[in-house]
Formats: structure tokens, sequence, C-alpha cells
């Protein structure tokens, strides 16, 4: 199948993280800036015209606020659902500190919450429809997270073929082990923008196991213009 990654548009969190180089004051669950929401905007925009865009046949978003909201004008654009994954999120899930500086898990938001960010969002099938999503803690361990990025891809995998092109909002440090775990690298780092896409093709079942992902693009973040680029 081809997959195309798509990270979150800027949240308060990357602004805070922008100016004070830190993140002090950070929220659990952060939403976007409207600069965010003009990222997402010119991402649906691009959809009208752009061949991989208007081509995904399926959408995906992690359970956070800002994935859910990127989402929104794209999968309005498209006319296509978005299809929640509760693992797709990013690395440690939702937390914040204590005064001991310990991180501390804080859950997430329900879907009749996440509906109000985004009306043709599908709540994930092994949730419970009225539960909050649990959040995602987790330890700051890069093994769970290579492990973690492996169930996301096998889940989509098993849930499509050589037909499918599948987009999948998610997150730019999860994105790192969703790219390490494809090419089987433990220590490249890629840089994405904010609703930057990455495109690539998987291999089938009857490939050679020799035959890797073909990477279309990295980073494509044409749709933005230079003021518009954030990380």
């Amino acid at each position: 199948m081809n997959l195309l990654l798509i990270r979150h548009a800027q949240s308060t969190n990357n602004l805070l993280y922008a100016q004070t180089g830190g993140s002090e004051g950070r929220s659990a669950d952060p939403p976007l800036t409207p600069l965010g929401h003009e990222q997402a905007r010119a991402l649906a925009d691009l959809a009208h015209t752009d061949a991989a865009l208007r081509g995904l046949t399926h959408l995906y978003c992690s359970l956070t606020t800002r994935a859910v909201q990127t989402a929104a004008p794209l999968s309005a654009a498209l006319g296509l659902p978005v299809q929640g994954l509760a693992h797709a999120h990013e690395t440690q899930g939702l937390f914040l500190r204590d005064e001991a500086g310990v991180p501390q898990p804080v859950p997430g938001r329900t879907h009749a919450e996440l509906l109000a960010e985004n009306p043709a969002l599908l709540w994930p099938a092994d949730l419970a429809a009225e539960a909050a999503w649990e959040g995602g803690f987790e330890a700051e361990e890069h093994a769970a997270y290579l492990a973690r990025a492996g169930r996301v891809l096998g889940e989509l995998r098993a849930a499509h073929g050589p037909q499918d092109t599948v987009g999948l909002v998610t997150h730019g440090h999860f994105t790192q082990f969703l790219l390490r775990e494809l090419i089987s690298h433990g220590t490249a780092f890629f840089r994405v923008a904010n609703t930057s896409t990455t495109l690539l093709t998987l291999p089938g079942p009857h490939d050679p196991p020799e035959f890797g992902p073909l990477v279309g693009w990295v980073n494509r973040h044409d749709h933005l213009s230079p003021e518009q680029v954030t990380v």
C-alpha cells in the first residue's frame, strides 16, 4: 500500500518551545495555534490539486487534539471519514511533570469532545464509546516507541492492500520511529515540519525480503509559504 505520513500542524507546545526553548507551561494535550489552523487549511487546499493527497482512500489520525484538528479540513476537502488510532500518538503520550519533574499520566478526551474538533472522527472499535482515551502514557524508552510503531504499521498493513493509499496524521518524534521501523535503521532522524508529508510505498507479502519501502519523498511542505513553515 501507499502510506502518506502527515505531521500535525503547529501546536501551542510547538510555539512555546520555539519562543522559549523549553517546555515550562506546556499542555498535556495542546490544541493548534492560529498558525497551525492556517497550515492545516493550506494542506487541505492542496488536496484539491495534488495527486497524492487527492488519491487518499483512507485517513487516520492519532487521538490527540492537535492531530484531530489537523485532520479536520483535510477530511472535509476529501470527503473522507477520519479513523482514530489509539496507538499513533506522540512518544510518551499525554503527561505533565509534577513538582519533582517526574512525568505523570494525563487522560485524553472522549469521542464526543473530539467530535467538536472534527465531526468526521470515527472512534477506535476497541475503545469504549463513552470513555475517554487513556492518553497513551509510556516510559521514555526507544524500544517501546519502536515496538509501538511496528504495531501501528502492522494494523495498517493488515487492513489495507495495494489498491489503498492511506494517510496518517501523527507526530514529529513518533514519525522517526515509524520510519526507523520501515527502513530497519535505529538511529536515522528525519526533519519533518508541521503538516509536512512523507510518502512511502510499502512492499507486499510476496515481495523479496530485501525489498524495502519505496520512498517517494520526506518532509514535503510546499503547500506552505516560507513564513508558515514551523517545526
